[in-house]
């Protein structure tokens, strides 16, 4: 029996509870029920119910149509979201990813059926007790990812059940059973089909995973790269085997993806990945190369700020050593300055004083006087750089 204990969860007991008293079965679904079995933390609860939407909305102050089409409404209670699906079955996925044909159902049991691995494939009731017609418990405690039902039909409904399978093997470090193992090498073509958003954030999630070495292995093995946006060209640098589990930001892991790429911002674009967060993996690549020639120094460290350690982690997977951080911290510690932000002067001070126009000399300016500070020809004060200025003028 398992006892829901979060604020979150007595949240979603009180849904549960309201549904049952209307007459109605309601369970909580999904990877809530996996996940509080496996004793993590869960901030996100689904309600499968017999209830169709339009009883659900009766019973709610709050409620959003978010797929009403599909059987699921998002009921908004006491400041929290929970979305509530009619038990249904599904048929002819014909766009890859959502049924064409919905059947509403009575039974728990039945709606199970239609989900992807048996893990994912319990119910938990509101007393606590667990509905598992397809023994997703014994598949947890083995470490065991198992669809439900025959492998080929449930990644030919969606195939991006494939690298989600990936991604389980990744944050949890299971293994595969051999037939789910066996389809997803028959059916990896198949993700070519779905849109790279999709792909990619399953991608992102198992690329943070504990277990991802095992998974970058299992998709060279599947021949899942081949359809992956960059990767068939990457056979090689995968097979390394290196420690990406060392890396601990999404830009580093990307960084780490894309190193050897000549053309790094094409190939993280193939990902539609935001051009913010593409600057962010661009400072850490152009860092890391960098620190790779020249070693961590006090320009290496300074043009390395805020991401130092993003970077030397990324050094040390290429590397193939452990990360170190007390010679970067030592001479962070010494700089002077952090950033050109903490420059005391502005290009209007630097103007007043010459009595030149505006111009790009304004911005060199600036530059030297920054790296003058940096390397300690000068203090950061107002009175030693106008001092330095009417030299650099005179020159």
């Amino acid at each position: 029996m398992i006892r829901l204990e979060s604020d979150t969860a007595r949240k979603c007991l009180k849904v549960l509870k309201r549904l049952q008293e209307a007459g109605y079965e309601a369970f909580i679904v999904g990877g809530a029920v996996r996940d509080l079995l496996l004793d993590l933390p869960v901030s996100d609860f689904d309600i499968a119910s017999s209830a169709h939407p339009n009883e659900v909305v009766n019973l709610f102050e709050k409620v959003i149509p978010t797929g009403v089409k599909h059987g699921t409404v998002t009921v908004i209670f006491e400041d929290e979201s929970f979305e509530v699906t009619t038990f249904r079955s599904e048929k002819k996925y014909d766009d890859f990813r959502h049924p064409s044909e919905v059947t509403f159902l009575n039974r728990i049991d039945e709606d199970l059926a239609r989900r992807d691995f048996t893990i994912n494939s319990m119910a938990l009731s509101s007393n606590g007790e667990i509905v598992d017609p397809y023994q997703g418990r014994d598949d947890l405690k083995s470490g065991i990812i198992r669809t439900v039902g025959h492998p080929d039909e449930r990644f030919t409904e969606d195939p991006l059940r494939m690298l989600r399978a990936l991604r389980f093997l990744s944050v949890f470090s299971f293994q595969f059973e051999e037939e789910t193992f066996q389809a997803i090498k028959k059916n990896a073509s198949l993700l070519s089909q779905i849109a790279v958003e999709r792909v990619t954030a399953e991608f992102n999630k198992l690329l943070a995973g504990s277990g991802v070495e095992q998974a970058m292995q299992r998709i060279l093995e599947t021949g899942v790269y081949v359809y992956l946006p960059g990767l068939p060209q990457m056979k090689a640098y995968l097979e390394i085997g290196m420690k990406v589990s060392f890396l601990k930001t999404d830009e580093e892991r990307w960084a780490w993806l894309a190193f050897e790429k000549e053309d790094p911002v094409f190939f993280l674009k193939k990902w539609r990945l935001s051009n913010d967060f593409i600057k962010k993996v661009q400072k850490i690549l152009s860092v890391s190369r960098t620190v790779q020639m020249d070693g961590w120094n006090r320009d290496t460290v300074y043009a390395a700020l805020p991401f130092e350690r993003e970077s030397e982690r990324v050094l040390a997977v290429m590397n193939n050593r452990i990360p170190t951080y007390e010679h970067i911290d030592n001479i962070a510690s010494a700089l002077p300055i952090t950033s050109s932000d903490m420059v005391a002067v502005t290009g209007e001070d630097l103007i007043a004083w010459t009595g030149q126009k505006p111009g790009p000399w304004v911005g060199e300016c600036l530059k030297q006087i920054e790296q003058a500070i940096l390397n300690e020809e000068i203090t950061n004060e107002k009175s030693s750089i106008k001092r330095w200025l009417e030299h650099w003028q005179i020159q």
